[in-house]
């Protein structure tokens, strides 16, 4: 095995804590002393295609300290889908900086990359040791049971979705629909569920893309809430699907889809904000934190910091005990598992989405069970304690 110089790729979307795996990976590796240098490639696997590298190496305690609580991708990050030439590439640079160690740290594309980029170097013989280390707030990577920066994600829209409708309650507004990131699963937007205390409190009405979405079922159900009390907070998530599996709203500009040709998702909170209006006649307003959602540091929660050490720290390891093609997949936080992680074959993850599976879903209004928010709860922290407004009694 040749170890050589380790270089670190971060890739997809930025997450509150994505640098903490980052400062993780560089102590424990500069601690082991098991690489000749430590370098990371600039914005994913562009960098990676480009041989942009950056010296890591360097960095000291105070500037890793400061690395660990800083939000978004120290390194840039990109969603960048390299085609056949970019390959000889990539592999060129890798011989020229005699990299023989990468670490990945990113969501399903990014462990998709990390595969073909091992199969590449395989068949053509040069020697590459690969290791996947999970990070996305969607909480979609299959064989983990969580994924780092959903934990502080979701304690972001708990939080959030709670400070909103107390808000609302003050002076009541009709509804208000408060739209999570997440194109495909709906772990963020039944995050929202976490801070509800009791049935009067938001949400009322959660909506996710396991579940087909019927907007006259929609708005029935609003109406008939709207007969019990005179203000409703719904939260839906951005890759909402109606009943044929098509996403409930999408734009068509091509100036706004991504990198990888699809078009973005975010809107259809605004969307169906005004089909009740239209619809039902009532005021209705949306809100969106979008990518506030993933890059508040003041939300970071204490198990997904640890989680997301965890991850960086373990991929140094598995690197220095040989492993390659490998993910770090983290265990449930029970029992003697806590805290603890197993490494994962790459194939068996890319292209495989991990949906919120169906024993923590509900039929009822809130999408999702108490065993779901026992499980993101966990994750998320706890949150503060508010005033308890039945406290207060009418004179009389």
């Amino acid at each position: 095995m040749t170890v050589g110089n380790l270089l670190v790729v971060q890739g997809g979307g930025p997450t509150a804590v994505l640098n903490a795996s980052l400062s993780s990976i560089i102590s424990e590796a500069s601690q082991l002393k098991a690489f000749g240098r430590i370098s990371g490639a600039q914005s994913g696997l562009l960098g990676l295609v480009n041989g942009d590298y950056v010296d890591l190496g360097g960095l000291s305690s105070r500037d890793l300290g400061l690395l660990r609580n800083t939000s978004g991708a120290a390194l840039r990050t990109s969603r960048y889908k390299p085609c056949d030439e970019d390959f000889e590439k990539m592999l060129g640079h890798l011989r020229a900086s005699s990299v023989h160690s990468i670490l990945f740290v990113g969501g399903n594309g990014t462990m998709r990359g990390a595969e073909a980029v091992g199969a590449f170097c395989r068949n053509a013989g040069y020697e590459l040791q690969i290791i996947g280390v999970p990070k996305t707030i969607d909480n979609d990577i299959a064989r983990t049971d969580r994924s780092p920066g959903f934990g502080s994600a979701a304690r972001y829209i708990a939080q959030s979705t709670r400070d909103l409708g107390l808000d609302i309650r003050s002076l009541p507004q009709p509804v208000s629909i408060l739209e999570t990131m997440g194109r495909s699963v709906g772990w963020l937007a039944g995050a929202s569920v976490v801070g509800k205390r009791c049935e009067g409190d938001a949400p009322h009405l959660v909506y996710l893309p396991e579940r087909p979405f019927a907007a006259d079922m929609f708005l029935s159900d609003l109406e008939r809430l709207l007969t019990r009390q005179d203000w409703a907070v719904v939260v839906v998530a951005e890759g909402l699907r109606d009943t044929e599996r098509n996403l409930v709203y999408q734009t068509t500009n091509p100036s706004q889809f991504d990198a990888l040709k699809r078009p973005l998702t975010g809107g259809v909170g605004e969307f169906l904000a005004k089909m009740v209006s239209d619809r039902l006649h009532i005021r209705c307003r949306s809100e969106k934190p979008g990518l506030l959602g993933r890059a508040s540091v003041s939300h970071v929660s204490e198990q997904d910091l640890a989680d997301a050490e965890l991850v960086g720290r373990a991929g140094v390891h598995a690197l220095t005990l040989g492993n390659s093609d490998k993910m770090v997949a983290l265990l449930p936080l029970s029992g003697f598992e806590a805290n603890k992680y197993d490494l994962v074959d790459l194939s068996d993850i890319a292209g495989e989405e991990r949906t919120i599976p169906e024993d923590l879903l509900s039929d009822g209004p809130l999408s999702v069970n108490q065993d779901f928010i026992s499980y993101v709860s966990a994750l998320a922290g706890d949150l503060p304690e508010y005033f308890d407004h039945s406290s207060l009694q009418r004179n009389s």
